[in-house]
């Protein structure tokens, strides 16, 4: 899908603001604090429900505004016209809205606009825990597996209900039943990520070759229980130290990816620019995969993109982006701070005091 009219009321500074992108590179630039980052938080809050800077919804009101809402086009790349989607977010009540008509679920949202973000805090991904990585795995799952999304719930729901019993102290026998369901779901959800981690791969080997300082990064998954034994077996066995602490200590929610330099992981031994290196790279090859496999890019939004990119890796980047035949949102304070070569479609966009204009 293509963004081709965006709509903002009431996010931060934005009170009211129409933005009509172009299916290729559009640039968005100003001061900070003119609201270059809220038109991207928009969009996110578009796909996702969420900001990619807070899932509260108080930091995202303007100031005296009640509700924030966002509606917008998209169009379909292969063939077809645009259609109206849109969300409104209150502090009673979220509502998305598809064709004129109420989404079943905001998952419908993030079916049609797959979002690809990066920005300056996006070493978290490496540096942070292991939350990060297992979202960036989902992620991929999630778009690639239509029936991904009710599997996580379902394992969400049953991790729930067996913690829940675990602080009862309800009988061996009832937990015994949690066990049977909640490994099945942890299996099936443990499979989806170590298969879409393959897949990544022979991408990853590729985009490695331009980057050095990320040659000797290796990925090794770990699914959250022991290799010899199924997830059913492993939680039977772990039923009383599960009991002493309250909560189930093992599986698929314990899952990591560990990214290693050096054979030493890359928080400990990249500075931040590298971890963002590393952080472009996985992205970027998650991105190809899916133009590849499933037909279409997702939209890329990058916020402040010379934040800590020298401008080697700001030209690696754009280039990259610009084989990847997506739509970009890219913010900066200098327009001079983005290559714009090579890009045959591109709009320019001057951001100030919470208000948007067409140009230099």
């Amino acid at each position: 899908m293509i963004l081709n009219r965006l709509e903002v009321r009431g996010l931060r500074i934005l009170r009211h603001v129409r933005m009509d992108p172009v299916p290729g590179l559009n640039l968005i630039h100003g001061v900070n604090g003119a609201g270059k980052t809220s038109l991207l938080e928009a969009i996110h809050l578009l796909s996702t429900g969420h900001s990619f800077r807070t899932r509260q919804l108080n930091p995202l009101l303007a100031p005296d505004c009640d509700v924030v809402e966002v509606v917008a086009r998209l169009l379909p790349r292969e063939s077809g016209k645009a259609f109206p989607v849109g969300i409104r977010k209150s502090r009673d009540a979220t509502m998305a809205r598809i064709r004129g008509e109420t989404a079943r679920s905001l998952a419908d949202l993030a079916r049609l606009l797959p979002l690809q973000v990066m920005h300056p805090e996006s070493h978290l991904m490496v540096s942070g825990g292991p939350g990060y990585r297992r979202a960036f795995l989902d992620w991929g799952c999630f778009h690639h597996d239509p029936d991904y999304h009710a599997l996580w719930r379902r394992y969400r729901h049953l991790l729930s209900q067996r913690n829940a019993a675990l602080r009862d102290r309800s009988p061996a026998r009832l937990l015994s039943a949690w066990d049977s369901a909640l490994g099945e779901a942890g299996r099936a959800l443990d499979q989806a990520r170590a298969s879409h981690l393959d897949a990544l791969l022979p991408y990853l080997d590729t985009l490695k070759r331009d980057l050095p300082e990320t040659a000797e990064l290796r990925l090794e998954y770990r699914r959250g229980w022991p290799a010899e034994a199924s997830l059913t077996e492993t939680l039977g066995q772990t039923l009383q130290r599960d009991r002493s602490a309250g909560f189930t200590q093992v599986g698929p929610h314990r899952a990591e990816l560990i990214c290693r330099l050096q054979e030493r992981p890359v928080a400990q031994v990249a500075s931040r620019g590298q971890q963002k290196s590393v952080v472009l790279l996985l992205k970027m090859a998650q991105s190809l995969w899916m133009a590849e496999t499933l037909g279409h890019p997702p939209v890329v939004m990058v916020d402040d993109l010379p934040a800590e990119l020298d401008a080697s890796h700001r030209g690696w980047l754009m280039e990259c982006l610009q084989g990847l035949g997506a739509q970009v949102f890219v913010t900066a304070i200098e327009s001079d701070q983005v290559p714009l070569s090579g890009w045959g479609c591109w709009q320019m966009f001057h951001v100030e005091h919470g208000t948007l204009r067409v140009g230099d």
